[in-house]
């Protein structure tokens, strides 16, 4: 897999992934049976943090950063860099001086498997970042990895041309080849969520606009005790 550089793929529209503006991650993953987000460990370096893009991939040897300087070339505005640093790696692979190419560049953001540094900096000109951790010691720029290639971070396998949604609650990764249902289905879902909120401040049950009046009662019924 290392060695690739790879300038093509295939991008979504850029009015598709406007669509997704506002949808909430957990929208997302509900729409998607509870699948399509990164495990809880890739976390925002900030609060009230959206990312929203276009995955370009960077595969890294570990602990090198060499291939991110390059990608840093290529990416072009409204992409969100997509690293895998392996989980071998322990340095802090991408800081301050990356990020000012990276608005440079116009990028929408960073999602890492792997560690940033300068955090303090970023967090002041709050730079949209989604990483693993936090690490001060420096990667080598030696060893070359791959650049748009699917990616594993966050337990999803990423490829170029995905859509990336980021917010406080962590990353989801929409594949292209379904991203216009599951806008669709989302946009539909948001409306039920928002609507379901005012039914509960009205003094409804959760979920009664979606399961009816006891649906709590009728999914326990048989396999619970009560003990009045």
């Amino acid at each position: 897999m290392y060695g690739q550089i790879n300038y093509r793929f295939q991008r979504p529209p850029k009015s598709l992934v406007e669509e997704f503006a506002g949808i909430w991650t957990s929208t997302i993953a509900d729409t998607m049976g509870r699948h399509g987000v990164m495990m809880p460990e890739i976390r925002p370096i900030f609060e009230k943090m959206t990312i929203r893009g276009v995955a370009f991939t960077v595969l890294n040897y570990p602990n090198d950063n060499i291939t991110t300087h390059k990608a840093l070339t290529m990416v072009e505005p409204g992409d969100v860099l997509v690293i895998d640093e392996g989980r071998e790696n322990n340095t802090g692979s991408f800081g301050h001086n990356m990020s000012l190419q990276a608005r440079n560049r116009g990028i929408a953001g960073l999602i890492t498997n792997g560690c940033v540094r300068d955090i303090r900096l970023l967090r002041e000109e709050r730079f949209p970042a989604f990483c693993r951790g936090v690490c001060p010691r420096s990667a080598q720029k030696n060893t070359p990895g791959s650049i748009n290639v699917p990616v594993q971070v966050g337990g999803l396998v990423v490829s170029p041309g995905d859509i990336v949604i980021g917010d406080d609650d962590g990353v989801a990764v929409v594949p292209l080849a379904v991203a216009e249902d599951v806008v669709r289905k989302a946009r539909s879902r948001m409306d039920m969520e928002f609507q379901q909120a005012q039914d509960i401040k009205d003094g409804k049950k959760p979920l009664e606009i979606v399961f009816g009046d006891s649906w709590v009662d009728a999914a326990l019924e048989g396999k619970v005790q009560e003990n009045r």
